[in-house]
């Protein structure tokens, strides 16, 4: 069994301000068969790119003197599930404590089954 399937036709909005961490993870989720929505830098952005109706979100904690906080927020407000894609997991608040972490650098695999396990909780 192979997780790939989990993401395949979806559109999942990646949130992360690293340049060579964005471009592995577009390529991670696209190689998937997701379609990629940003990725997006800040908050201001992302905030924007909600408006493209991603099915799940990956974030990362920082994003350079800023924090995904918001991001994740309105997320939950909008039942748009996430995961928190850092190396940051000890900043993550009790609300979203219980969101998907993957670890950075993160592999394929857990990325994929990050995700996956977002979209259906157990």
């Amino acid at each position: 069994m192979t997780t790939q399937g989990g993401i395949s036709g979806l559109r999942v909005l990646v949130v992360e301000d690293d340049y060579w961490v964005a471009a592995t993870l577009v390529e991670i989720i696209t190689e998937a068969g997701a379609e990629v929505v940003g990725p997006v830098d800040c908050v201001r952005d992302a905030l924007t790119a909600l408006d493209s109706s991603p099915h799940v979100a990956s974030l990362d904690v920082q994003l350079g003197s800023e924090t995904s906080f918001p991001i994740a927020d309105e997320l939950d407000r909008r039942g748009v599930p996430f995961i928190f894609a850092t190396g940051a997991a000890s900043m993550i608040p009790a609300a979203h404590a219980s969101r998907p972490t993957c670890h950075k650098p993160a592999s394929r695999e857990l990325l994929i089954g990050a995700l996956s396990g977002a979209l259906n909780p157990a």
